[in-house]
């Protein structure tokens, strides 16, 4: 969960809400992109590309968030930068 921790952090910074919802934000999309029955450690890479690239960018244009393609930019980068907090999540 360590990754969702620091996307949710630059997520809270990028749009002006507090850390908590955005990470909220970032767990509603990972239910509605993978479905709520798979583990937070299950999830990989792709996955979360997925989400960002998918759910959580139609979250952002439903909040009227101007930038949200900087944003989902940005939040792409940092996955692949930080990736490795993933793969800590496995062990």
């Amino acid at each position: 969960m360590a990754i969702i921790y620091y996307l949710g952090d630059l997520l809270s910074e990028k749009i002006g809400i507090s850390t908590s919802a955005s990470r909220g934000l970032i767990k509603l999309s990972i239910k509605e992109e993978i479905g709520p029955f798979k583990q937070i450690s299950d999830i990989g890479l792709k996955d979360y590309q997925d989400v960002i690239n998918n759910s959580l960018k139609l979250r952002l244009q439903d909040l009227n968030i101007s930038n949200f393609e900087e944003i989902v930019d940005l939040l792409l980068k940092e996955l692949i930068t930080h990736q490795s907090l993933i793969t800590m999540e496995k062990i």
